[in-house]
């Protein structure tokens, strides 16, 4: 149940650009009416209704999480077992300065960093990223740098590789474009890609993975947890804001424990309500049994 797609342009873009490793070809790609001032209490009541209901879906979302699946057939070790949780999984070194100060050349020296690291494991020729699998041809990605009378045919993506997962079973590439990123996990036995939609975090005991990406455009926006199967990652649970919901969003903050995730909930308010424009609360993302549920864990209040 891999989630393979990404909300609004991000899809449109990374389908076009990740359609298949073997043949990635990207040169195709009068006066206003009197109104009556609310009182604040009256705000304050409307903006606390508000992060309810908007619970609610939460909570509607985990409850059809999906029919419970069997558990994996051997132990999950997405990341080494540890009694602290590990760091957020992504570059294997700190990238190097840049010499023109440019994001992308920041991102270039970063990836050279890695490259050097892996050995033959993967190499760049220009704008290609080759990356070596077990099973198959390699897998190829292509940045794309339109030219400046291009029009806007040609959408930017610019392809590097961030490193490699701790159980060094996948390759984590990142994919900046011109109005978002997206994060690929890439399979290192067979090549199959997965789209994370932002950093992982790794459980304390290596069997899960989650995710938080807060997005008021086109990019995804939400939550998702990540479990291994045999050699293939699975998504486990999923909430993702509908366009009614985009003032909501969540920050990961740390697995309490192997089964609990403790997430920071914003929701976007009026100004009247709360000076800064954004209410913060808790919420706990738990798993019972082989699900996984999602629910506020404290008030909100004015940040």
């Amino acid at each position: 149940m891999s989630s393979h797609t990404v909300p609004g342009a991000l899809h449109d873009v990374l389908h076009e650009t990740l359609h298949d490793p073997l043949h990635d070809s990207l040169a195709q790609p009068d006066q206003p009416p009197h109104r009556r001032e609310i009182p604040i209490a009256l705000k304050v009541i409307a903006a606390l209704l508000l992060v309810v209901a908007l619970a609610i879906p939460m909570l509607a979302s985990a409850a059809s999480n999906r029919a419970a699946e069997a558990p994996a057939s051997r132990t999950l070790a997405i990341a080494p077992r540890t009694t602290t949780p590990p760091p957020s999984v992504g570059r294997v070194a700190e990238p190097a300065a840049a010499d023109d100060g440019s994001d992308e050349a920041f991102r270039a020296e970063a990836e050279a960093e890695v490259l050097r690291k892996l050995g033959g494991a993967a190499r760049r020729d220009g704008d290609r990223l080759f990356l070596i699998v077990d099973q198959g041809r390699p897998v190829m990605l292509d940045s794309r740098r339109p030219e400046p009378d291009d029009g806007g045919q040609t959408p930017y993506v610019d392809f590097r590789l961030d490193g490699v997962s701790p159980d060094k079973g996948f390759y984590v590439v990142r994919a900046t474009m011109a109005f978002g990123n997206e994060v690929l996990w890439i399979s290192r036995k067979d090549g199959q890609r997965y789209e994370m939609h932002g950093n992982a975090h790794a459980s304390p005991d290596g069997r899960f993975l989650v995710v938080t990406h807060a997005s008021p455009g086109v990019e995804f926006n939400g939550v998702v947890i990540w479990a291994l199967d045999g050699d293939r990652l699975v998504e486990r649970y999923k909430f993702e804001a509908t366009p009614e919901q985009r003032a909501v969003s969540f920050r990961f903050m740390r697995w309490r424990d192997t089964n609990t995730v403790e997430l920071e909930q914003f929701a976007e308010v009026d100004p009247g309500t709360c000076a800064t424009g954004t209410l913060s609360s808790l919420a706990l993302l738990t798993r019972k049994s082989e699900r996984w549920i999602l629910r506020s864990s404290s008030s909100p209040k004015c940040e």
